[in-house]
């Protein structure tokens, strides 16, 4: 974090420039863009997915797109771009339930073409605010190669905070010397805590561990 000296020598003028710039999703859209999402029914355990052959399974309400793409940080839709264009995407709020105290967690479902994607935002209710966010669940590829996501959300290591394991398979054909084809997958997993408003990677469990115990539903 960088640090920020102000004098009270400087004119008034100076002392508004070196203030911290505002992060992009602490403006007003941010608070604009979680009133579109109702409360989940509690569980302990969360397990997400994106259906692959339909409309998103439970009741969602539509997110006007400009609000979506103006209320999450430049960043953050860099890391989801290649299922989440400006006015070609369709945005779904699927309902909001706690993380950690003062922490709320938003599931956004994104469609654009027939690419199908989930984004865990993380919003501070004090500082109303985003804080983090997270692909939870994701359908995206072509004809020579998908990627397919999943992910469960449940207190792994006894805080009361809910952790993230996120389950990917990679899918892909190639040719063998014949030229017939030959199916290929490959899969990962990754625990994630939840510490200070953020999901961070841990590794206490390694990847063979989570794909063995977390299963998610495949397409081949």
């Amino acid at each position: 974090m960088k640090t920020i000296y102000c004098f009270a020598t400087i004119l008034p003028a100076f002392l508004v420039a070196c203030k911290p710039q505002q992060h992009p999703s602490e403006t007003d859209q941010a608070p604009k863009l979680v009133s579109y999402f109702k409360a989940m029914p509690l569980a302990d355990t969360l397990h997400l997915e994106v259906n692959v052959n339909g409309e998103p399974e439970a009741p969602a309400d539509t997110i006007p797109s400009n609000l979506f793409f103006a209320a999450l940080d430049t960043a953050w839709l860099k890391e989801i771009e290649h299922v989440a264009a400006p006015g070609e995407a369709l945005v779904y709020a699927k309902g909001h339930f706690p993380i950690a105290k003062e922490y709320e967690g938003l599931l956004v479902e994104v469609h654009q073409n027939w690419f199908k994607h989930q984004s865990l935002l993380v919003f501070d209710q004090q500082r109303q605010a985003f804080t983090d966010r997270q692909t939870v669940a994701e359908w995206y590829g072509g004809e020579s190669g998908q990627i397919l996501t999943g992910s469960w959300l449940f207190d792994y290591d006894g805080d009361g905070n809910k952790d993230l394991v996120q389950r990917e398979i990679e899918h892909w054909m190639k040719m063998d010397e014949q030229g017939e084809p030959i199916e290929s997958t490959q899969e990962s997993g990754q625990l994630m805590l939840f510490k200070n408003g953020r999901f961070t990677p841990s590794s206490q469990v390694d990847s063979a561990s989570l794909t063995n115990r977390f299963k998610i539903k495949t397409v081949w």
